[in-house]
């Protein structure tokens, strides 16, 4: 009679892949954790959804879930490194996002903006430069010039 082990199956279920922020790389954690330490460059990583209801001005915005900013919500910051962004508000700031960025009607966005995909409402306020799509390897100083 084999042995199988039950607990095998349902720990995958307990588990899923995130990227990290800051090195890119994929690992597994637990569903119901709310934040690790990137196992590959030793960074803590936030992994719960963040909800900006009110004015917010931070240094950083960084979680691997999804940042929504409400309607009466206005975020403002030097960056955001996120998992993907639903903007309803105001967001002013750098956005690295890692999934799909909505932006709502209405909505403004001011400051570069990197994610795979964008989804923008009609009337939505957009100021910065974008670049949609997945892409190979993150540039450092490529935009300056010597």
């Amino acid at each position: 009679m084999a042995a199988t082990n039950p607990t095998s199956s349902s720990r995958s279920d307990d588990r899923h892949t995130i990227t990290c922020l800051f090195c890119h790389k994929p690992q597994e954690v637990a569903r119901r954790a709310m934040s690790i330490t990137c196992k590959f460059c030793h960074k803590p990583l936030k992994l719960e959804d963040v909800a900006i209801k009110t004015y917010e001005a931070r240094r950083a915005i960084a979680t691997c879930g999804v940042v929504t900013v409400e309607k009466k919500g206005s975020a403002v910051t030097d960056s955001i490194k996120c998992g993907g962004l639903i903007v309803r508000g105001k967001v002013k700031g750098v956005v690295e996002s890692q999934g799909p960025v909505l932006i709502g009607p209405e909505a403004e966005v001011k400051g570069d903006v990197t994610a795979p995909t964008l989804a923008v409402g009609a009337g939505a306020v957009l100021e910065g430069q974008y670049e949609i799509g997945r892409k190979e390897e993150t540039p450092t100083s490529e935009s300056e010039h010597s």
